[in-house]
Formats: C-alpha cells, structure tokens, sequence
C-alpha cells in the first residue's frame, strides 16, 4: 500500500507540471480528475466499511485434536458499490502449523454482494479455544486508503483427546474360546444394563439374538459387571510439568491412560483410573462404554495448572492386589523405577513411558520387576509401535 501511494504522489506532481507546462483543458481535467480521487476514494471507503460484516456460521466447534477440519465464515457487502478488497485480521487456528495464529483473509464482493468462505484448520492441543474475528478492513480500488473498525466476532472450539487402540497389548487369544465362565454363564441370563452394535472380536454368546432378529444390525449384550480381574491406571501429570511442550505431554498422557483403558474394557477387564487431582478427587471406575465415556469427558477437561499429587500417593490409595497396574509417565525417574518395583507385589505392573522427546533411556530395564512401554512420540502409530515393541520383548 505505500508503494501505491507514493506512485500516486508520483502520478499528481507529473500532471501538475504538466498542466503548467501545457496549458490545456486537456491537462486541467487530468489534474483535477487525480486531485479529486482521493477524497472521493476517501469518502466511498469509509462508508463500505460500515455497510460491510462478517461473521461465523457457527457458534461452537466440538471436534479431535490434530484432526483437519472446516469452519464458514460469512462475509456481506451491503453497499452499492464492490469492496476491492474488504481484509480481516482473525485469530483462527492455522492448518499446517496446527496451532493458533493472525491471519489475514481478503475477499472482493460484489455490491449488495454475500459469500462463504471454507477455512481449513487443525490444531495439535487438546482443550477450549476461542477463534475471533478483531477488527474489518475497507481500501480503494487504488489500494492508497484504508480505514478499519474493530468488531467482535467469537467462536468456541473445543479439542478433544483421539481415541487409540491398543490392541492384544496383553497376552489373550480371541474368539469364542477365550469366553470366561463368567462371561459365559451372563450371556445366558437376560439382566444385562443394555445392548450395543456388534464390534469386531464380539462373542456370539453375547448377541442378542431377539432384537438382531427385528433389526439389520447385529446387536451385543452389555453386563455392568464384566469380570473378576481389575486394573488400575495411575496419570503423573506433575511430570509433564517439568517438559518444555507441557501442553504436548498432558495430552500424550491422557491419551495413552484413554487407550490403555480402553483395550483393558475390550480385554474383558475392570479398570480404575486414578488422575491424581487432589482437588476433585477424580478416580473412575471404567467397567462398561458408558463408565469409558465419561472418563472421556472427564479427562479432555483436565487442566494443566491443577494440584496433583505424585505416584507414592495414588499407588498408597490401592488397598489389595490388582490383576495389572499401569503408571503413566513423562519421566523415568529413579523414584519412579523403585515405586515400580514395590508395586509389584500388588499385580503386573507397567511402566507407559511417555517419552515424546525420545530421550535415550538411562539403562536396560528387561530385569526389572515391572514392564517398560517406551513411547517416543505422540499419536497413535507411535502409541502402537510401543505396544508391538512391547510385545516382542516381553
């Protein structure tokens, strides 16, 4: 834009000297037709701007982190003349970075004119986010004058943890010669909570074979009570204190306690998670979908500024033997090590190792007492190649 005003400063003193060299109507139109555009300009470009909107075709977002999605924008000339170009300064999240940051978006409109734009985004964190709109630009067609007014434009995004899987983690064999005698005998009686859609790995004693009958899916019994065998997943968050991608490392942590929870509930397998929140005192019993959905919800919410307390605590709250302990970590102390080594006693205990920065480990752990899962990045491929690793080791 300077760059243009300085070629009209240029373009005015050219016609000057030439309507004083040349005296013409010819040179005096010139020099009256560029001394006029500005304030003409001036007063065409202040009116746009208040004929001019923008605004969200939404008020809310609800979607997973790290995941490409679309948000409208709807943009209105409502002026008799076209806006070339009318300009936005957003705070929206970027779709390559991943990450929330200015942008600027032109637009051309028509007069009276109305359009949509797509905006591709993504963001890496977990958690609730504000995309504003903060102020709206107008020019003139010569790109010399451009006025701003400040507006007010909001829409909440929430990022949720991903689901991951991990799969046959733990030694089992699938199908229906795996069924437990107490799975078994509850597939025979009819006080189950509720049914489901069939999921791959499901047991035919588990189908409810009158409503499938009625319907064209496959439906699956689902009993309160799954089994004698417990786990129990405890989350040091106060490690990923420490890290320098704090926000990274929380969401790695709670997506891998999600994951592990998950599998152990496909396993057959009670799950208490333990979060560590010494505030809310957040300890959940996962033993169906609808207890893993609202440990879901649960730990999107999580915020990283909260008191937590640390593994000797949470693992001096488990009171008897559990079939399999998982602590998830951000650092291998020795600490950690010797707490993992004393747990033992109480179940197979594992070590989830969330190690993003892929930090050498100290030494070998194949002697210890516990199980290492090292996992050396976020996501899920990184998630999953730890449990394959995992497996072959152990």
């Amino acid at each position: 834009m300077a760059k243009n005003r300085i070629i009209y400063a240029i373009l005015a003193v050219v016609c000057f000297v030439f309507s004083m060299a040349y005296r013409s109507n010819f040179s005096a139109v010139l020099l009256i037709a560029v001394l006029l555009y500005l304030p003409i300009a001036a007063v065409f470009t202040a009116v746009s701007l208040f004929l001019a909107d923008v605004r969200f075709l939404s008020d809310s977002y609800i979607g997973e982190k790290n995941t490409a999605f679309e948000f409208g924008l709807e943009i209105e000339n409502r002026f008799i003349m076209p806006l070339i170009p009318i300009e936005f300064l957003s705070f929206i999240p970027d779709g390559e970075k991943g990450v929330f940051e200015e942008r600027r978006i032109f637009v051309t409109l028509q007069p009276f004119g109305k359009t949509t734009l797509a905006i591709k985004g993504t963001h890496k964190y977990r958690g609730l986010y504000k995309s504003e709109i903060k102020r709206i630009y107008t020019v003139d067609p010569l790109r010399i004058i451009r006025f701003s007014r400040k507006i007010d434009r909001e829409m909440t995004m929430v990022f949720m943890p991903r689901r991951f899987m991990l799969k046959d983690l733990f030694e089992h064999s699938d199908g229906e010669a795996a069924v437990s005698v107490t799975t078994a005998k509850e597939a025979e009686k009819e006080d189950f909570s509720h049914v489901r859609d069939y999921r791959e790995g499901d047991i035919l004693q588990l189908v409810h074979w009158k409503l499938t009958a009625k319907s064209d899916n496959v439906m699956i019994k689902e009993y309160d009570s799954i089994s004698d065998k417990k786990a129990r997943i405890l989350c040091d968050f106060n490690s990923c204190k420490e890290k320098a991608d704090i926000l990274l490392n929380f969401d790695t942590v709670i997506e891998t306690a999600l994951a592990f929870a998950r599998s152990l509930l496909k396993e057959n397998i009670g799950v208490t998670v333990d979060f560590g929140d010494v505030v809310r005192k957040n300890v959940v019993s996962v033993r169906n979908d609808s207890d893993y959905e609202k440990l879901y919800d649960l730990m999107s919410m999580i915020p990283t500024d909260a008191e937590f307390c640390d593994f000797g605590s949470m693992l001096g709250e488990i009171r008897r033997n559990q079939s399999i302990i998982v602590l998830i970590t951000a650092a291998l102390t020795d600490q950690t090590v010797k707490m993992a080594s004393s747990a033992s006693g109480l179940g197979a205990v594992v070590i989830a190792y969330v190690n993003i920065e892929n930090a050498p480990l100290a030494r070998d752990y194949s002697e210890e007492q516990f199980r290492l899962m090292n996992i050396c990045a976020p996501g899920e491929s990184a998630l999953k190649q730890s449990a394959e690793n995992f497996r072959e080791k152990f």
